[in-house]
């Protein structure tokens, strides 16, 4: 039908900007790989409208460059764009306002809280990652490398064995019933 070839549903849903789209890391990705698809990037978005993770799969396996896309969902998730608004907002109000129009005192008193700020800051990091996070790491940490990759090295495995072990394209049917009665 028309409206499925030219994906009106989609097109209707990308431009009204219904959901999160990867549209910043989809752009970026094909000025890396393929800038002559640039101007395509809105139609392949909508295409892909509601399904973006398989849009993000088939990129990263034509183009064999995996992980680009994760926490895409991030960039334009709502929190993430209203704190970006107040961090350009407080950049403008800093630049045009406060360095023109605040008292001397109080700049030279806002320059040494901030260093203080950010001297604490990087000493109590540096106290936490010599001094606690050791004695917490085995508790919360991330599993060592070696368990890490021979987890997955066994997923994989099994994974191969179940594939071996289907038909290839045919399901196997189901011969066990909740209500059949086993004669004996």
């Amino acid at each position: 039908t028309f409206m499925a070839k030219n994906h009106i549903m989609g097109q209707i849903g990308f431009r009204m900007g219904v959901g999160a789209v990867p549209r910043k890391r989809v752009v970026s990705f094909y000025e890396k790989h393929s800038p002559e698809k640039l101007e395509e990037v809105p139609n392949i978005l909508s295409k892909h409208y509601g399904d973006y993770p398989k849009l993000i799969r088939k990129l990263e396996r034509k183009y064999q460059d995996y992980g680009y896309f994760l926490g895409w969902e991030e960039d334009e998730a709502p929190m993430r764009l209203a704190l970006d608004q107040v961090h350009a907002m407080y950049e403008t109000w800093v630049t045009d306002y406060w360095n023109r129009y605040a008292p001397q005192p109080l700049k030279t008193a806002a320059r040494n809280m901030r260093y203080n700020f950010s001297f604490l800051y990087k000493k109590l990091r540096k106290a936490w990652k010599k001094q606690v996070w050791p004695h917490l790491e085995p508790f919360l940490g991330v599993p060592d490398k070696r368990a890490a990759e021979k987890q997955k090295r066994k997923d994989a495995a099994d994974a191969r064995k179940r594939r071996a072990g289907s038909s290839a394209g045919t399901r196997r049917k189901n011969t066990d019933y909740r209500d059949d009665v086993e004669e004996d």
